[in-house]
Parts: C-alpha cells; sequence; structure tokens
C-alpha cells in the first residue's frame, strides 16, 4: 500500500555504523510516497529561514546524495517506477542475518509487456564507504530494446518531516560532477554551512546472456 512505503522505507533501512540508506525503491523519486535518503555519520548543516518577518535557524542531520537512482525503459516507452503500470506481484524482504534488502517485481506497462524485475542491495560492513544494487531485468512476453538510466543526485533535500517542510531544507551545493575510467561517474557536494565535502562515485556493469555491455550513466546536481 502506497500509505505504508514510507514506514517500509524505514523499516528496510540498511547501515554499516558509518552510513544508512533509506529502503526506498531505487526507481523511485522523493514524493508524497517516497523519500530516498543516505546519512552518514556527523554530517550536520545549519540554515536560516524567513518566516513571520523572523530568520529561523536550523540544523539538519543531511540527507547526502542519492546514490540509488537505477530504472529502465522498454523501447520508446516511459521510465519504469514501482506506480508507473501495473503491479502484478511484489515481494519486499530484508536479510537481517546476510545484511541484504531483496526485492522481487513484476510490472505490466500501458502496452500490456510484463517484465519480472529482481533487486538485491547492501551496504558493505568490512568497507563503511561502499554499497551496491544488483539488478536482474527479465523480460516475460516480449522481445525489445531496453534503455537502462543510473546516476547521483544531488539535488536531495531533507523532506522526510511534514512539519519542516516550511523550513530551508537544501544543505548540499555542488561542487563538481563527472566521468572516470569506463563507465564510472562522480559527484562532489559540499554542506552549505558546515561546509563538509562529500565524494561520491559509481560504476555500473551491464550483462546481458553473460556478455558485458557497454553502459552510460548520469549525474544530477
Amino acid at each position: 500500500m502506497p500509505a505504508r512505503e514510507g514506514l517500509r522505507e524505514v523499516l528496510c533501512t540498511l547501515g554499516n555504523g558509518y552510513m544508512g540508506t533509506r529502503g526506498a525503491a531505487p526507481e523511485s523519486y522523493t514524493s508524497r510516497i517516497h523519500y530516498p535518503g543516505t546519512y552518514i555519520a556527523g554530517v550536520y548543516n545549519k540554515v536560516s529561514t524567513h518566516i513571520a518577518g523572523r530568520l529561523i535557524y536550523n540544523e539538519d542531520f543531511v540527507n547526502c546524495p542519492n546514490w540509488l537512482p537505477l530504472t529502465f525503459k522498454i523501447e520508446d516507452g516511459d521510465w519504469i517506477w514501482p506506480f508507473s503500470g501495473k503491479i502484478l506481484s511484489y515481494h519486499q524482504e530484508l536479510d537481517m542475518r546476510k545484511g541484504l534488502l531483496l526485492r522481487e517485481m513484476r510490472i505490466q506497462d500501458k502496452q500490456g509487456r510484463v517484465t519480472l524485475v529482481k533487486t538485491q542491495r547492501i551496504v558493505h560492513m568490512g568497507d563503511p564507504h561502499r554499497a551496491a544494487i544488483r539488478y536482474v531485468i527479465k523480460p516475460e512476453n516480449y522481445r525489445g530494446r531496453l534503455t537502462i538510466r543510473s546516476g547521483l543526485d544531488g539535488t536531495v533535500q531533507n523532506r522526510g518531516v511534514a512539519r519542516y517542510r516550511q523550513l530551508n531544507s537544501r544543505h548540499l551545493r555542488a561542487r563538481s560532477a563527472g566521468s572516470f575510467g569506463k563507465n564510472g561517474i562522480y559527484l562532489l557536494t559540499r554542506t552549505s554551512q558546515s561546509r563538509i565535502e562529500l565524494a561520491a562515485a559509481a560504476k555500473i556493469l551491464i550483462f546481458s546472456g553473460g556478455r558485458k555491455l557497454r553502459a552510460k550513466s548520469k549525474i544530477a546536481v
């Protein structure tokens, strides 16, 4: 149920004591249903807001750049997100012993094409700076071209608490972004007041039938 998605995202948070990421779907974006959030120990920032003629200061535990964005589209169709089509089945599981967030979703688009999507997510315990998603796409009743989109999102804000949404919630400022190596991207941001620099890097590997394919990624700043 969409009304309980926020609770599920909290309960399915993965963390390692240094970094924690809410259990938001990788295809999702901030909305009344979803709230992607990644938080890093010690990253706080203070901003001000003019309210009723007064300057109000609020200090937040900063929502850091979102490393989750990952979705796909079939041919020239719409980008897939959990509620963009008809959900035929949906199962999400948190394996606390292995530290895995598992999801299996069958979705049908407007053209009747059915796709099975399986994901596995980790936030590494041995290397506190590392996290990963395994994303499997299986067409069930069609053949065609799939386009996959991934990225790093530095436009995130602290928008999770409704009563604070009238306050300034933008804590990050973009410093630089670009690519490196083969299929690697990076994003450098800095908090506006505490001036903490946050460097994120990601690499996508795509396989089809056991063969590695070329890939391109995008960054939102």
